[in-house]
């Protein structure tokens, strides 16, 4: 792997027991970061854990329910606890809504949805702006769902809109604190979320194949925009929703799949 970028810092990631959390938590540790992993689902987070000592990496294991204030309190203080500070907050972790369109939408699953993905990031975003410290990056997960609409899924769709809008309007107040927040808006990614299962194994970032024009991604390809996004080499950027889509809304599609 290329040489360690976040020697010496500490980073939480939340759903970190698999997908795009579980290839972040392991490029972290291969960087030279120390991970607090944090899931609803425990062994999904231990099992991170593993696969990080083994690489040599540092990382701790933490259930963590998003949508819970406490919880979020709970994994920001061992962050602190246990490395001493945090430099780096991945708010990673959602869930998707059965698709389905508008009509059939619930009113118990609209305010399931929100209250995971979007109170819950906002509780963690809350956390990681009192505490990163001085030239730290928090990144969340939304989606191209955010910045389109989606009509199989319209309550995920309002959900990651609102990252999105939350990220834009907390940038000053990360910046006021010597830190930064920024997006990710994924397109179609091959984790279990999206029922496409998904590999522990981490490649050689410089040798990660191309997705296919308007293509899936791997859990690694967006990982890798994330520790980019996590980084000082990203220190010009702030308050931003960045596409990571296989160029998947750059443009129209073929008429042929209008037609």
């Amino acid at each position: 792997m290329s040489a360690p970028t976040f020697n010496d810092k500490v980073a939480i990631v939340t759903g970190g027991g698999s997908g795009i959390g579980r290839a972040a938590c392991q490029r972290l540790g291969i960087e030279g970061a120390r991970v607090v992993v944090a899931d609803i689902d425990l062994p999904g987070a231990e099992r991170t854990v593993e696969l990080i000592a083994a690489r040599g990496g540092q990382a701790v294991a933490v259930r963590v329910d998003i949508a819970n204030e406490a919880d979020n309190q709970t994994m920001f203080d061992l962050a602190e606890r246990r490395f001493g500070g945090i430099d780096a907050v991945f708010l990673n972790a959602g869930m998707i809504q059965p698709y389905g369109p508008l009509e059939t939408l619930e009113t118990d699953v609209f305010d399931r949805i929100i209250a995971v993905n979007l109170r819950g990031t906002y509780l963690g975003v809350q956390q990681a702006r009192a505490r990163l410290r001085p030239g730290g990056s928090c990144v969340v997960t939304a989606s191209l769902s955010g910045v389109i609409g989606f009509a199989e899924a319209p309550a995920y769709s309002v959900s990651k809109h609102g990252l999105v809008g939350l990220v834009r309007s907390s940038a000053a107040a990360f910046a006021a604190r010597g830190a930064r927040i920024n997006a990710l808006c994924p397109g179609m990614v091959l984790t279990g979320m999206t029922g496409n299962g998904g590999l522990e194994a981490i490649e050689e970032p410089d040798a990660i194949g191309d997705p296919t024009y308007r293509g899936a991604l791997t859990a690694q390809q967006i990982a890798e925009v994330a520790l980019f996004l996590l980084g000082r080499r990203s220190a010009g950027i702030n308050g931003q929703a960045q596409n990571v889509d296989a160029a998947l809304l750059s443009a129209f599609p073929p008429l042929a799949e209008m037609l």
